[in-house]
Parts: structure tokens; C-alpha cells; sequence
């Protein structure tokens, strides 16, 4: 790997920006850490140096999200990982300027709605550049799409239906508030090629193939996987439903209940405010970080065609280290020129889905890719 500094993590002083830090300075990618605030930066590199057992390649780089701050920053390095939710409301200025600048984009969004609106607005000029725009590169939603791509090796595959089962989830704060704006906003699935929208009170009782009882599930913002997998001639229809603990179902249940109660009817900046409002209310600082015996994940992707269905079912532990394990791991591959296709792609589809999930088994973190043709 090469010793110039050309990865930048933006937000890095958060929980989730940390994790991404430690997982660059395991594969020796020298990186940026860069926010609003030196102090917070300069902790978090403290706490990342203690966690990694040794001093870390970064340099501290202390900009807002304005484009006259981001610009100098950006023009030194190949690949920008935005850590700074919740997306739709400030992630604007850090896309636009990563596509001025010639950065491939990458962030830890599980924002549907963001998804969508980067993708429709940007998606063809990073195509154009050469240059991957990859919102969502984290356990949600990568993991569903990695899990498909391996059901889709079936080419009588046209439909995906895709869930989530997650065990002691962690939200950090920016999460928190980004779930919050996701489940009280907008949440869709592709049917028939044709955005569908979900019932805003869904809770569904699902069965997983592992487990004896059954697990209540929310479309939880609706996913990324029906948006990447829209214009995709390869599917028709993608369903995703998220079981994330009974431990907080009642509670999320309750927010969304109170959410259509007081807000539904508000513009959406005055949502957006409520939205943030609540987050703070339910925050509780940041957890600690999760770990592979207790933050567990299982993903189920079923594949349905015209004459045959299949299953995949797909071991993911520790969410939140994943993420900056897959953020880390797809900087590394766009650094040594690993991009099969640029523009809007889940990195599922940017590279070798194959490759990626041999090399988190062989971390630790995931269940090895079947043998081909096994499913």
C-alpha cells in the first residue's frame, strides 16, 4: 500500500467514524480524519491509537461541511468517506464537492431517501468521471446486498425478498437520529420495476430459518437494496424488512406512533426538526463498541423466479465494526484500482461480492460465500 495519504474520513471524531479509522490503520492506509472540531478530532485518533495498540498514519484536518473548507482537503486525496448524519440534511456540500474534486464517494447512510435523490442527481456525472458513488457502504445495507448478489448468481432470479435479524443493536446518536428521520418519512420497495410504498404502521411478524419463534420486523426507512437494484435488469421486485431486537420494537413503535401523532402533517424542514428533537431525547451517549459474540446479524435473502427459488443466508457480526471493515476494504480495492463499475453502485456490485465476503470470513466476521451453484 502506498505510503501517500489519499483516503479522507469525514466525521471521523464519531462512533462509527472511529471504527472506520481503526479498520484503515489495520490494512496500513495512511487517511484523514477530518470534522468541524480539532479537540474531538484529536481524542478520537487517542482512542483509535489505544484500540489499534499503536500510533495511526492520520492526519488531523479540521474543516465544516462548506465547500470553500472541504475543497483543499479534498483535492489531495482519491476517496472521501462521510460519516456525518443524518445525510440528507448534511451531506449535500461533502458529495457535491467529493464530484468537483475527482474522489470517489463512499458513506455509512442508511437513508433511503438520500440514496435516492444522490443517485438521480449525481449518479451519471460519477459514472462519467470514472468515479464509484457508493452511499451505503456499511452493515445496512451492504450486507442485504451482498447476500443478494449471491442469490442473483442464479439467472431465473428476478425477485428478492430480504431481512434483516439483528441481536443487542447499539444505535450511536447520528444513528439514532437517522432512523428516526428514515422510519417517519417516505419508505419504499420495488415492485414490478415501480417504487411501492410501505404502510407508514407496518410491523410484520417474519421467520427466520435459524431461530424457533417468530420475530416482529419493520421496513425500518425502507433500505437501500429496492434503490440499487432498481434500474438493475436483473430484478423485478426487492422487498427488505429489518428485525433489529425485540428490545427496542416497543419503543420504535411508540416513536413512530408519536411521530404521525405531532408531526406527520408539519413541512418537512419542521419534520426534520422534530425528528432530530426526538433523537436527542432518546440518546444515551455512545455505546461502547460492539463486538462479535453479542452485536450478532444474520441476513436472509430468498430469490424467487419464473420456475425456481433459492435462499441465502448470510452471518454478519458486529454491525458497526463491519461497517468499517466494509468502508476500509472498499477504499483499499478503488486505491489498487479493483472498481469493476463506477457511478451509483452498492459496493456489492463496485466489486467482486465473492471476493469481499471470502475476505470477512477469513476476518472473522462473516460465514464464507457458498460454493457456486450450491443454492
Amino acid at each position: 500500500m502506498s505510503n501517500e495519504r489519499k483516503v479522507l474520513v469525514y466525521g471521523a471524531s464519531g462512533y462509527t467514524g472511529k471504527i472506520i479509522a481503526e479498520s484503515l490503520a489495520q490494512r496500513n492506509i495512511p487517511f484523514y480524519m477530518a470534522g468541524r472540531n480539532a479537540e474531538r478530532l484529536q481524542q478520537a485518533k487517542g482512542v483509535v491509537e489505544e484500540r489499534h495498540g499503536a500510533a495511526i498514519d492520520a492526519e488531523i484536518a479540521v474543516c465544516s461541511n462548506s465547500p470553500g473548507e472541504l475543497r483543499p482537503w479534498f483535492e489531495k486525496v482519491d476517496v472521501v468517506i462521510n460519516v456525518s448524519g443524518p445525510f440528507m440534511q448534511l451531506g449535500w456540500p461533502i458529495v457535491e464537492t467529493a464530484l468537483a474534486c475527482g474522489c470517489h464517494y463512499l458513506d455509512t447512510t442508511g437513508e433511503q431517501d438520500w440514496t435516492r435523490a444522490i443517485a438521480e442527481q449525481y449518479g451519471q456525472a460519477f459514472a462519467n468521471q470514472g468515479l464509484l458513488l457508493a452511499p451505503a457502504t456499511s452493515y445496512m445495507w451492504t450486507a442485504g446486498a451482498l447476500a443478494a448478489e449471491v442469490v442473483l448468481e442464479n439467472p431465473e432470479i428476478d425477485s428478492l425478498d430480504i431481512c434483516y435479524q439483528i441481536d443487542h443493536g447499539l444505535p450511536s446518536e447520528a444513528s439514532t437520529k437517522s432512523f428516526l428521520r428514515m422510519v417517519c418519512n417516505e419508505q419504499l420497495f420495488l415492485e414490478l420495476n415501480e417504487y411501492k410504498q410501505w404502510q407508514w404502521d407496518t410491523l410484520a411478524t417474519v421467520t427466520v430459518p435459524y431461530r424457533a419463534g417468530t420475530l416482529r420486523a419493520f421496513p425500518w426507512g425502507g433500505a437501500c437494496e429496492p434503490v440499487w437494484y432498481k434500474d438493475d435488469e436483473r430484478v423485478r421486485n426487492c422487498k427488505v424488512l429489518t428485525a433489529f431486537g425485540e428490545h427496542m420494537i416497543d419503543a420504535l413503535v411508540e416513536a413512530i406512533n408519536k411521530f404521525h401523532n405531532e408531526a406527520a402533517h408539519l413541512p418537512q424542514e419542521e419534520r426534520e426538526a422534530w425528528t432530530n428533537a426526538l433523537g436527542d431525547a432518546m440518546d444515551s451517549g455512545e455505546p461502547p463498541k460492539d463486538t462479535l459474540d453479542v452485536q450478532r446479524s444474520v441476513i436472509v435473502a430468498s430469490g424467487q423466479g419464473r420456475r425456481t427459488t433459492n435462499q441465502y443466508v448470510f452471518n454478519v457480526s458486529a454491525p458497526y465494526t463491519w461497517t468499517g471493515e466494509i468502508s476500509a476494504e472498499s477504499a483499499r480495492q478503488l486505491l489498487e484500482g479493483k472498481l469493476l463499475k463506477p457511478g451509483f453502485q452498492s459496493p456489492a456490485t463496485a466489486f467482486n461480492h465473492r471476493e469481499l465476503i471470502q475476505t470477512f470470513h477469513e476476518l472473522g466476521f462473516t460465514s464464507a460465500p457458498p460454493a457456486p451453484g450450491s443454492i
